[in-house]
């Protein structure tokens, strides 16, 4: 008999490094969030930065991008939308809080001006467990944190309730990403879950 071994019930993180010039996309940000100011004001637009005409070309690609996972991955044929969006600049020595997004199905990020000193994103599991064991070497099956260590250009999506964090900005330059929340739009589900979102692309 053969063994196997299955990741059933799994979270699904998308990875993909995109040919940007992300040096560019970055000179033309106007206003950058900063994650580790509590209570800080936002004009409306700047919750919505892919609904800018000079941004539409990274909104057409993040969502076709999606796309291909969302239909060659995950086997779904519904529509999506990117709802908010917005530039987050992480400062030398700073970093941001674990946190989770709501009202999304899909999260995202695309980095444009990090290195490897400018802070991971770590994504750590709060579920349930009965005992904490110690493994001699981690790896997917048995890990309650997973982390990336962002490069220029790197795209990534994940589940919306997944928790997630920013380490210490360690580096001398400040860090630029671009996130973003995505929902499906259209006629969805079945039986007394149907749904029909009159959301539009």
């Amino acid at each position: 008999m053969n063994m196997k071994v299955t990741p059933v019930f799994s979270k699904v993180i998308y990875e993909n490094h995109l040919d940007l010039d992300t040096k560019n996309i970055t000179h033309l940000i106007d206003v950058a969030r900063k994650p580790y100011v509590e209570d800080q004001e936002y004009n409306r637009k700047d919750l919505y930065v892919l609904e800018n005409k000079k941004f539409k070309f990274l909104k057409d690609i993040i969502l076709n991008e999606f796309r291909n996972f969302s239909e060659g991955v995950l086997k779904y044929t519904t529509e999506f939308k990117i709802t908010t969006s917005w530039f987050t600049v992480v400062d030398k020595e700073k970093k941001a809080q674990i946190h989770n997004h709501h009202n999304c199905m899909y999260s995202g990020v695309l980095y444009l001006q990090v290195n490897d000193d400018t802070g991971d994103i770590v994504f750590q599991d709060f579920s349930d467990i009965r005992n904490n064991l110690v493994p001699s070497e981690y790896n997917i099956f048995n890990s309650r944190e997973w982390r990336y260590t962002p490069t220029n250009g790197l795209l990534l999506f994940f589940p919306s309730q997944m928790y997630h964090k920013i380490e210490k900005n360690g580096s001398n330059i400040a860090r630029h990403s671009l996130a973003f929340n995505i929902i499906p739009i259209g006629v969805y589900g079945d039986g007394d879950s149907h749904y029909e979102s009159k959301e539009t692309l």
